[in-house]
């Protein structure tokens, strides 16, 4: 049940990091377009892109860790009797929680204290791309203890 709901929650969004980028490429090749050629820009657009490109970057990080596609040395790990590498790759999971767990306290505190500063070109709030920062991070938290909870044999842990 729990795969089940993970494997809708990263097809949805997947779903979504392709909307943004598609999103984001159309507005890259506009204003490439509208400042070489016509000699004018939309005001905000490159605000917008770097907003953007931060919420996909954050909800694939979020994806990558879901997939265990996260960086890891485990030449020392791969040396391990099976057992002991499934609880070694447990506590990693485990420790890659906590940290994006922390993450998420802490952003709040940042947020609560400059999220209301606004952007100069689109008067946003800057909130609206701090926000990024727990969501990912939200994410990153709940897919690797989704992994802890559920990993049950080496093929897992392997892959």
């Amino acid at each position: 049940m729990i795969q089940r709901l993970e494997h809708l929650l990263t097809r949805c969004l997947e779903a979504l990091l392709i909307i943004g980028f598609l999103f984001l490429l159309a507005l890259v090749v506009i204003q490439v377009f509208l400042r070489y050629v016509l000699n004018t820009s939309i005001t905000g657009a490159n605000e917008v892109i770097i907003i953007l490109f931060v919420y996909t970057t954050a909800i694939g990080g979020a994806i990558a860790a879901g997939r265990r596609e996260h960086i890891a040395l485990t030449f020392a790990i791969d040396w391990l009797p099976s057992k002991a590498r499934h609880l070694v790759d447990q506590l990693g999971l485990f420790l890659v929680a906590a940290i994006n767990a922390i993450t998420v306290w802490f952003s709040f505190h940042w947020i609560s204290i400059t999220g209301d500063y606004l952007m100069p070109s689109t008067g946003l709030p800057r909130i609206v791309a701090q926000l990024s920062i727990p969501l990912g991070c939200g994410l990153a938290t709940l897919y690797c203890l989704t992994k802890v909870f559920t990993l049950k044999n080496d093929k897992e842990v392997a892959s």
